[in-house]
């Protein structure tokens, strides 16, 4: 081969391997933003479920929001109890707990 094709070569796959880190870092970024929102959405849930428990009611859906008849809970007391628990943990302990949950 000649050198102009070598250098292309080796300049093409620079370029590629540079790209590929920067898509896994940029897929690493995602992936911790991905797992905070899962963090929010339980905490969310945990907060929700205890307040309907605290209050034997549903909340009101906000004006302007269809409202949507949700099914009644079925989560035991237990479990409310645990969600609600897990608003006080460490990120690192919540991220155990959801972990354990979905397997």
């Amino acid at each position: 081969m000649s050198d102009r094709l070598k250098q292309s070569l080796m300049s093409s796959r620079n370029e590629i391997e540079a790209g590929l880190a920067e898509a896994e870092s940029e897929l690493a970024r995602v992936r911790q933003r991905a797992r905070e929102l899962e963090e929010l959405i339980a905490l969310g849930t945990a907060t929700l479920l205890a307040a309907e428990m605290i209050t034997g009611s549903r909340p009101a859906a906000p004006s302007g929001v269809p409202s949507v008849r949700l099914p009644e809970p079925t989560v035991d007391l237990r479990m409310a109890a645990d969600l609600t628990a897990a608003h006080e943990k460490s990120k690192d302990e919540l991220q155990t707990r959801l972990s354990r949950a979905q397997k």
